[in-house]
């Protein structure tokens, strides 16, 4: 049986380039990733940033009205004590 160290040596020079292209190929997959996973982390902070000021804004509104209720009803007091004034100076 004669062995054929020519046809191994090839075989095996072949499985090793194979080995370096698939780590390379990982190491790029791992590399992408990690951008992704970056990435991704910006956009979850962005969008917290987004609903804070969301939420801020629908507030505002509602403050506003609050201001705006509670300006009518100093209004309308006033008037009443202005006129409750005035009928007990008659």
């Amino acid at each position: 049986m004669e062995c054929n160290t020519d046809g191994y040596e090839r075989r095996l020079t072949k499985a090793e380039d194979n080995i370096d292209t698939l780590f390379g190929k990982f190491n790029g997959l791992n590399a992408a990733q990690v951008k992704t996973d970056t990435t991704l982390e910006h956009l979850l902070i962005a969008i917290g940033e987004l609903k804070g000021a969301v939420q801020a804004l629908q507030s505002r509104p509602g403050g506003w009205w609050d201001k705006l209720v509670g300006a009518v009803f100093a209004a309308i007091a006033a008037g009443l004590a202005a006129a409750l004034i005035g009928a007990l100076i008659k």
